[in-house]
């Protein structure tokens, strides 16, 4: 093994390397892959085992989208990043068939691995959207601040968008300032709420520790453009329970793979 810079380290002993990936069939471990230059779709997959083709070494992963094999040929130059690892775990290799429901590839070389960021970001989907509502602010109609909505949205019209999330907290994201202004001299700790797709509401604490008000410029058919404005605010999670972190972790892990086919 030898030490890369940026808390990363290359495993490049044949042995070692075998070894490893042996380990990652056994348990099926899940995939992205991306073409290794341009890296523009992601395609999910998983190992499924270890053996040989054409008398060399090679993997056989399945679990791959009929779209996701569209997208793959034979020759292929490729980046796999092996998930559910305690570090980020990469390396390249290459397409050497394709079967009817996965792709053979060369055994790599080298495995990279690289130390995760303690608090690494992870930006919230159209599909997999989260949001927070408060004990301190509630949304009023008759208040100019507000985003427009109905007394038939009931609750969820106090709840604010999730902009990305990490284990120490969240950015929130809206188009209207009431909710920015109401934060505004907050110092404490209170009592809030994030909802999270398709799972209960989590009761949790939180502190208000930066505000941002953005300007955007947008440009329009014929050489037009407006400017939107956004209000992030960043909460920092407090004192989460372990019950309350699992779940957490469990929504960024279903993040990593959002845009994957």
């Amino acid at each position: 093994m030898t030490e890369e810079a940026s808390g990363s380290s290359k495993i490049s002993n044949p042995e070692s390397v075998a070894r490893l990936v042996a380990k990652m069939c056994d348990g099926n471990m899940q995939i992205l892959l991306r073409h290794r230059d341009s890296g523009n779709v992601t395609i999910r997959g998983a190992f499924q085992k270890l053996g040989k083709f054409r008398q060399t070494s090679a993997i056989l992963f399945h679990k791959i989208s009929e779209a996701g094999l569209g997208k793959i040929e034979v020759g292929m130059p490729i980046k796999i990043e092996v998930l559910g690892m305690s570090s980020q775990l990469t390396f390249h290799t290459l397409v050497v068939e394709k079967t009817g429901a996965g792709v053979i590839c060369a055994m790599p070389r080298s495995l990279l691995s690289t130390e995760r960021r303690t608090n690494a970001r992870f930006r919230a989907t159209t599909d997999l959207t989260a949001f927070m509502s408060f004990s301190f602010w509630k949304a009023h109609q008759q208040d100019a601040a507000v985003q427009p909505f109905f007394a038939s949205y009931g609750g969820i019209a106090h709840w604010i968008s999730v902009a990305d999330i990490s284990a120490g907290g969240v950015c929130l994201l809206t188009r209207f300032p009431a909710f920015q202004n109401a934060t505004e001299g907050l110092s404490e700790a209170f009592d809030c709420t994030m909802h999270l797709p398709m799972a209960a509401p989590l009761k949790i604490s939180g502190v208000i520790r930066w505000r941002r008000k953005i300007k955007n410029r947008v440009e329009m058919a014929g050489g037009a453009e407006r400017f939107q404005l956004e209000y992030r605010v960043g909460l920092e999670f407090v004192d989460l329970g372990e019950e309350e972190q699992t779940k957490i972790r469990q929504y960024m892990r279903q993040l990593t793979v959002a845009e994957a086919i």
